[in-house]
């Protein structure tokens, strides 16, 4: 997870981590609608982080697509395409935070053309000078959410297999406004300042 949170930071994990943090199989965000952030559209630079090399900051490029759907690009410092790492993005506003729904899609020079058929629901909050903080679900911590009854799910098994939230879509923004689905969302992983 640790390894994953690290990477997703630049994306890259997404693809190569053994261990990817908890999806949904439904987006968060259809009962009070699921729409592009325009805010997040642009070039953003995260970091510094303590957990990675001094210096080491990486760039989220967020476009719009042809159908109006957002798309992150997170190119990395090896220059190959397979090296860019891709995901399609929607939000959905929560008060003071929003969720954006990444799904995985594979590289450039890719054979595979098909999305990860689950999303990762990361948790973002803007502050007072415009950056952007964002937060992974804790796997240990979704798992005993779903292993209490709180949300539907598959919590998989301890410590190999990755957990999936299950809930429909009500189910699922119900949960992820409570106080429970909040205390997935401990640890911010990201810090995004706007370039542009």
């Amino acid at each position: 997870m640790k390894t994953f949170g690290l990477a997703l930071a630049a994306l890259a994990a997404l693809a190569l981590s053994a261990c990817y943090p908890p999806t949904t199989t439904h987006p968060v965000g259809t009962t009070v609608g699921l729409k592009s952030d325009p805010a997040l559209i642009g070039t953003w630079k995260s970091g510094p982080d303590p957990d990675r090399k001094p210096g080491e900051f990486y760039y989220y490029h967020f476009l719009t697509n042809k159908d109006g759907i957002l798309v992150v690009m997170v190119p990395s410092t090896g220059g190959e395409a397979s090296d860019v790492i891709a995901a399609d993005i929607t939000t959905a506003q929560f008060g003071k935070f929003g969720v954006m729904n990444a799904t995985l899609v594979p590289p450039p020079d890719s054979d595979d053309k098909e999305p990860m058929p689950h999303s990762v629901p990361i948790l973002y909050r803007t502050d007072a000078e415009g950056r952007i903080t964002l937060y992974l679900p804790d796997e240990d911590a979704t798992k005993d959410a779903i292993k209490a009854g709180k949300i539907a799910g598959d919590p998989g098994k301890s410590g190999t297999d990755d957990a999936v939230i299950t809930a429909d879509g009500p189910a699922l923004d119900k949960f992820i406004a409570s106080k429970e689905g909040q205390a997935l969302y401990t640890k911010p992983f990201a810090v995004l300042t706007k370039l542009n």
